[in-house]
């Protein structure tokens, strides 16, 4: 039986009031130490933390001038100059994708370049894959507030303004959540969008199959939990998003029919606005785990304070572990640090929120296991 992991909260930076929009995590110098990013609302501000070598976490600045992120992004380059570029998208404030070139110093301001327009305010998440198998990848996008998904492949020129080639993948859904994985055994990648799946014919239409049935407001994950050779689907509900005290999270598995709505495995069904699902080996053992984050409500007392839970990967079972408790967290990514698999967590918190407003929640936060 593997270790089970003892985590440490770190506090690596404190910040002033606003909204932490999301959280992306990579080696956008190339430097082969992690950094991460990010966006804030009121004010509208695009930040990337690195570690210095005395161990700190030094914030820069990169763009002020446009209209809110919201939460979804993809670090990649795209110029291929070796270091990691930005694509996101606004929150409610505009309609917008946009790229930042990374500098040759990346401390200076980014060039912030627009992908394309969208038809509605606001993104809800984004994923960059080559599902079509062409060699190059795609961007989907996910535009809630329009019920849509888009997808536009990541151009040669990526200064080309718009991308294109932009294309529907489905209209009238109001989810969110994005993953990847070969969810059928075809040995292609389908896309996994909240509680459906979604398969690339050769006509290069999209064929949608539910996989979850009666769940809503989702965060995601794929793996092959059990071992047995096929991808199962970890969700989460945000309660909030879906007018719920507490939501669920849940394994699915397929059934001898992948296209029908699968069998679901209730891990939780308690959980407070778990704005946050993350898979890694935690452990070290090999295997897909799971980590599932609370944000919390008001002032963090009420129903419940916020845990951030742990669900090891344990033979056909899944063990549940709290790593901590009273903060909470909203989009918190994995990170790999000298040899260990953390997690970098950000609370969130409307501004406008009557509770009292501690430190706790403008600070950021980094698990490491000891």
């Amino acid at each position: 039986m593997p270790e089970t992991p003892v985590f440490q909260r770190h506090t690596i930076y404190e910040g002033t009031p606003a909204e932490r929009m999301s959280c992306i995590v990579g080696d956008l110098d190339n430097d082969g130490v992690p950094e991460f990013i990010i966006p804030t609302r009121n004010p509208d501000e695009l930040v990337w933390f690195g570690r210095t070598g005395q161990g700190e976490w030094e914030p820069h600045l990169m763009d002020d001038t446009f209209p809110s992120i919201s939460v979804g992004a993809a670090m990649v380059d795209l110029t291929g100059s070796g270091k990691l570029d930005l694509i996101s998208g606004t929150s409610d404030r505009g309609n917008f994708i946009y790229w930042w070139e990374c500098p040759d110093d990346p401390t200076q301001r980014w060039t912030r370049r627009v992908v394309f327009e969208l038809p509605h305010n606001r993104i809800h998440d984004m994923i960059l894959a080559d599902i079509d198998g062409d060699g190059r990848q795609e961007l989907y996008v996910w535009n809630p507030d329009e019920e849509l998904i888009l997808t536009v492949p990541v151009p040669d020129d990526p200064y080309v303004t718009p991308w294109p080639g932009v294309r529907k993948i489905d209209t009238g859904v109001n989810e969110q959540a994005l993953d990847v994985a070969d969810v059928d055994g075809d040995g292609r990648l389908e896309l996994i969008a909240g509680t459906s799946w979604y398969r690339l014919l050769e006509n290069g239409e999209w064929e949608r199959h539910v996989f979850a049935e009666g769940y809503g407001g989702v965060r995601v994950g794929a793996a092959d939990f059990d071992g047995d050779g096929r991808i199962e689907i970890a969700l989460c509900e945000v309660a909030l998003d879906i007018g719920q005290t507490y939501g669920r999270l849940a394994i699915f598995r397929p059934g001898a029919d992948v296209e029908k709505p699968w069998e679901a495995k209730i891990l939780h069904d308690r959980l407070l606005d778990a704005h946050t699902l993350q898979v890694a080996d935690f452990d070290g053992d090999g295997r897909p785990d799971i980590y599932v984050g609370e944000m919390g409500r008001g002032d963090w007392t009420l129903p419940h304070p916020p845990q951030q839970i742990l669900f090891l990967s344990r033979g056909d079972r899944m063990e549940q572990h709290v790593i901590d408790t009273g903060i909470g967290t909203h989009e918190a990514q994995v990170i790999e640090l000298d040899g260990k698999v953390g997690i970098i967590s950000k609370p969130y918190r409307w501004l406008q929120d009557t509770a009292p407003r501690p430190q706790l929640v403008d600070n950021l936060y980094l698990y490491l296991p000891e």
